[in-house]
């Protein structure tokens, strides 16, 4: 017998299947693509054999069954300095930036996106959906800190209770984003809206490159001196 949480993930499964095969459109890929997953997993997007070279996945995590034509490394989106400027064709990530920690540190992570890939696409729910889909319970977000430590160790069915891992961390550590703060996170990208049912579920930053290489250049330049900056 199905349990919520087997529903809970059939519908997020669907939802990335969906997500995977818009990116795939959105971004003209190839297959020949070098690819950057950042704080992904090996478990369902990149098992499959659409790319030619190795997915890099980077995680704070060790990576556990993972498939040999994944190299899995394990740091910190905010900080990708094994990696060189324009390493990668293109940069994926998806529902991590608002677990990264405060705006400072989505800037970090930004920056080093923007450095590292030469085009990207960033996924993570918008802020004002009225369903706080991490913990599956309405307008979650918009509550005191207080109130949703206090909600997030006896609500049943949050993602993090249902798989006995840490509903506390969920409740009081993510950084949901709006619109604005998306765009200033990725001031050359498109913002790309998902919607469900008509309302904004999930915003998308998608940047498909610079023009020539001259550009890049120049953006990195400016991404180097931005993160110089702050």
């Amino acid at each position: 017998m199905k349990t919520m949480l087997d529903y809970l993930l059939e519908i997020s499964a669907k939802c990335r299947a969906r997500r995977f095969s818009r990116f795939c459109d959105v971004m003209g890929l190839t297959g020949s693509e070098s690819l950057l997953d950042v704080g992904g997993s090996s478990e369902w997007l990149w098992r499959g054999g659409f790319f030619a070279k190795p997915i890099t996945v980077l995680n704070l995590q060790d990576g556990m069954d993972v498939p040999r034509r994944i190299k899995w490394i394990k740091g910190d989106a905010c900080a990708m300095s094994m990696f060189q400027n324009g390493t990668f064709d293109l940069a994926f990530s998806n529902s991590v930036i608002e677990h990264v920690g405060n705006f400072e540190r989505q800037l970090q992570m930004a920056g080093e996106i923007r450095r590292v890939a030469v085009r990207y696409w960033v996924q993570t729910p918008y802020r004002h959906f009225p369903l706080e889909t991490h913990m599956v319970f309405p307008f979650f977000q918009y509550f005191p800190l207080k109130v949703r430590a206090w909600l997030g160790v006896r609500w049943p069915f949050s993602f993090e209770m249902m798989r006995h891992g840490d509903p506390l961390r969920d409740a009081t550590q993510i950084w949901l984003l709006d619109i604005r703060q998306m765009r200033q996170l990725f001031p050359e990208a498109e913002i790309i809206i998902e919607r469900f049912m008509g309302i904004p579920k999930s915003l998308i930053a998608v940047y498909k490159g610079p023009q020539s290489v001259r550009e890049k250049e120049n953006e990195v330049s400016a991404i180097l001196h931005e993160n110089k900056d702050s």
